[in-house]
């Protein structure tokens, strides 16, 4: 795996970065942290031998103050994954029967693109341009969010929030 170049990519979109925590299978939690927001990656996710498209790692961003909630739901969504084996495909809904972060009303995780960062963020690739690396982000969602994502599908959801413009980056959002 290119872990000095994805380490150096993450870093050009997110900012500052410092290791957090080793999790299972050896994974580390990184944070990262740009004046709007704060970011909770995984590293080493994309050298495990689970099903998906291309390797891929994590990212979920939050605002300031809120680090708690994207360390929770980076380490859920990859404790998920190792548990099945199985990556994610963005866009995928994450419906959840209740909320997944205390004291909120955040319901479910859109995998998806990140909403503030352009699409270079969104891979590694090698010179040759051919993805290495798929850079999923995960956008806390809410119980009406959930419910229009499961009536419409994941790229209606998307248009959804990308025309409403909420704020996705608050977990306390209503």
């Amino acid at each position: 795996m290119p872990a000095p170049r994805l380490t150096e990519q993450l870093g050009r979109f997110l900012d500052e970065g410092r290791l957090e925590d080793t999790l299972q299978r050896d994974v580390q939690l990184w944070r990262f942290e740009r004046p709007e927001f704060v970011s909770f990656t995984t590293l080493g996710l994309s050298e495990l031998d689970i099903a998906a498209l291309k390797p891929q790692e994590l990212v979920c961003s939050v605002e300031h103050g809120q680090d708690g909630a994207a360390a929770h739901l980076v380490r859920s969504m990859l404790e998920m994954i190792l548990e099945t084996d199985r990556g994610l495909i963005a866009p995928q809904l994450v419906p959840a029967p209740e909320p997944i972060l205390a004291d909120t009303r955040i319901t479910g995780l859109l995998a998806s693109s990140h909403p503030y960062l352009d699409e270079a963020f969104e891979a590694l690739r090698d010179p040759a341009g051919r993805v290495q690396v798929q850079i999923i982000t995960l956008l806390p969602l809410t119980r009406a969010e959930v419910d229009h994502g499961q009536r419409a599908g994941e790229d209606a959801l998307e248009a959804l929030l990308e025309d409403t413009d909420p704020p996705v980056l608050d977990v306390t959002r209503t």
